[in-house]
């Protein structure tokens, strides 16, 4: 059964590849569902194929089909923890669509695109059937079942939490993210009288009155938002009531500090929850940063909707444009401390340790593509020397980033260094690389391509950066990822 799976998501997956290679670029919501979706009503009738079954978000003109797409994701599982929700969805869906969800060629105003996944299932199951009996009468649409490839990569871009259901709202003209916190947003209004819910813009309240210094900094001068504009920034949302807050506050102290030491421009802003004065100047007495004052309520207020804080602890990671890098910042801190405090926040390198959590590899390995600098721990700062330059270069030719955006072509460059450790001689073998430093590679892991500068050629900032240059515009010569084509091959000789 998981073999007959894996040979129909490729081919779903190989159609789409040529039809955006054999005509004009696909939209995004192609290139993020596919150009086919399943329509759950006829899913559910057995007398159906699931082709036959096939809708899909956009008009033939190109015009979207609705005005907002929320992304949804359930688990199948024995406990049945998404049938609740799913129930409130469908009764939000009928009231944003004026009950009848909206029809024809008619632009609606709502559409959910179904991704079915399971969890905690222990026994061999019928996948087919009970994807069809999940999405029993649901009256929006779905991706496509046989697409596990599509659904595992949509898992892994929005960090979807097993057996969690989870709803992301986007724009439909663009594909920008309106909030990831749907499921919250539709228990407190059911009916959607504020449906899509979009967040305020954070730089707004950032901007929106001074910076007042906290307890442990050395300066008690308050600040402004843009005396920062050359820092990297992380705005922590965060309790003194709270437990986690306090056992991650102090982690928090320690890299801020080391990154200080260091000569990095990074600054902490802290936003309270606490529930009352007292206990936030007690909390802020212990924090060497900048806070928003206790008293504005409302810019607190703005600042957890625009980053769709839903949980605290929450550190929010922004470059010196208010470039969201990470909004799980807390996370990567206490998987991995050094590797936020030497990657993060010098940005634009990532040092591949020996850690197999996959914060700082395996997002690259699923959809980005990477730039490497193999070497020994000692050489990392050789590393960081000829790579960042180039780094920075390609970020500042990038366009500014829409704090609500991401780009479902999501297609940027990442820059590494890895070191003598265990996970870069899982990639080393994977990819095919000689085991040679210092060795300066670019990976297209999702293409299976690679690129090795020349064997014995000077690494230096100008080498890099031609290297980079060339990688960019498609001037180097290309090899291929064994691995990854062996697979393809024999998944294409599966029967179905």
């Amino acid at each position: 059964m998981a073999e007959r799976c894996v040979n129909e998501q490729v081919s779903a997956a190989s159609t789409d590849r040529k039809a955006s290679t054999a005509g004009q670029p696909l939209c995004w919501q192609h290139r993020l569902f596919g150009k086919q979706l399943a329509r759950c009503n006829y899913v559910n009738d057995t007398r159906k194929s699931i082709d036959s079954a096939a809708a899909t978000l956009v008009h033939e003109d190109g015009r979207p089909a609705c005005e907002i797409v929320g992304m949804y994701f359930s688990f199948v599982n024995p406990g049945a923890t998404c049938d609740d929700f799913t129930r409130q969805l469908v009764e939000l869906y009928a009231s944003v669509n004026g009950g009848g969800g909206g029809s024809g060629e008619k632009k609606k105003k709502f559409e959910v695109v179904h991704v079915v996944l399971w969890s905690n299932v222990t026994e061999v199951l019928d996948f087919d059937e009970s994807f069809r009996i999940h999405v029993a009468d649901l009256p929006w649409l779905a991706v496509l079942n046989r697409d596990y490839e599509r659904k595992t990569r949509l898992t892994r871009r929005y960090r979807i939490k097993a057996g969690v259901p989870t709803l992301i709202l986007l724009e439909a003209s663009n594909g920008s993210i309106v909030t990831r916190g749907g499921v919250e947003r539709t228990i407190a209004d059911p009916t959607g009288a504020e449906f899509p819910w979009r967040p305020p813009h954070p730089k707004a309240a950032l901007e929106d009155g001074p910076l007042l210094s906290c307890g442990a900094r050395d300066s008690n001068e308050p600040m402004l938002h843009e005396e920062l504009r050359h820092c990297f920034k992380g705005i922590y949302f965060s309790a003194h009531w709270c437990p986690p807050c306090k056992a991650f506050t102090p982690q928090l102290v320690d890299t801020y500090q080391r990154i200080q030491e260091r000569g990095h421009d990074f600054e902490v802003i802290f936003v309270s929850s606490d529930r009352s004065e007292d206990s936030y100047n007690a909390y802020t007495e212990t924090m060497p940063w900048l806070r928003i004052p206790f008293n504005q309520e409302e810019r607190r207020r703005k600042l957890a909707r625009a980053f769709d804080v839903q949980a605290i602890p929450t550190l929010v990671i922004l470059d010196p444009r208010d470039n969201i890098i990470t909004l799980d910042g807390r996370a990567e801190l206490i998987e991995d401390p050094e590797g936020l405090l030497d990657t993060v926040l010098p940005c634009m390198y990532v040092t591949i340790r020996n850690s197999m959590h996959g914060v700082l590899l395996l997002p690259s390995l699923k959809k980005q593509r990477e730039l490497i600098q193999e070497g020994e721990d000692c050489e990392i700062q050789f590393g960081e020397s000829v790579l960042l330059p180039a780094a920075q270069a390609y970020r500042r030719d990038q366009p500014d980033y829409d704090l609500n955006y991401d780009d479902p072509e999501d297609d940027s460059l990442q820059f590494y260094i890895a070191l003598d450790c265990e996970t870069s001689d899982i990639l080393r073998e994977f990819i095919g690389l000689d085991d040679a430093v210092p060795l300066l590679t670019a990976i297209d892991i999702p293409r299976g391509l690679y690129i090795v500068m020349e064997y014995g050629a000077e690494i230096t900032v100008d080498s890099v950066q031609q290297f980079v240059d060339g990688f960019l515009n498609n001037k180097l010569p290309i090899n291929k990822i064994a691995a990854v084509h062996k697979t393809s091959k024999t998944n294409e000789r599966m029967p179905a």
